[in-house]
């Protein structure tokens, strides 16, 4: 009996092995895309900082927000998409760059290899911690004794 079940497994795999060579064959033949992966990943990663970032300004070349208590800017230099200060590269190979706000929303607009994109990236109202405050900052005074 075991003998049997084990001739119809080979069956099966040995019917299933073609289908599943010309599934290998047809999906290696697709084009990948990997720089879009990446621009998409590093910006993902740039909505994560602009999220808590506050004081937003931007202009048609540059984006300015506070984070952290430091000024921080947004810009294409050398054909790439830096904050800065320091050196933070979130795309590079840039052909043109410019930020635009429509319905409230901030968009990187960007050029590369002959393609448009267009990426959301942050609320132009910007994050205030004040509009979460329940209580007034001035008169409060930590209670020591919850610690």
């Amino acid at each position: 009996m075991n003998m049997i079940r084990n001739i119809a497994g080979l069956m099966i795999i040995l019917s299933l092995l073609p289908i599943a060579m010309e599934a290998f064959r047809f999906s290696a033949a697709i084009p990948f895309e990997y720089d879009e992966v990446f621009d998409e990943l590093s910006l993902c990663q740039l909505r994560e900082s602009l999220l808590i970032s506050y004081d937003l300004q931007f202009s048609d070349s540059a984006l300015y927000f506070s984070l952290h208590n430091k000024d921080f800017s947004l810009s294409k230099v050398n054909d790439k998409l830096i904050m800065q200060p320091g050196t933070q590269i979130f795309l590079s190979k840039v052909d043109s760059l410019y930020f635009e706000e429509r319905n409230g929303v901030i968009y990187v607009c960007y050029r590369k290899d002959e393609k448009e994109y267009e990426r959301a990236l942050v609320s132009a109202r910007g994050f205030y911690l004040d509009r979460f405050s329940d209580c007034d900052v001035r008169d409060d005074e930590p209670d020591r004794s919850e610690e």
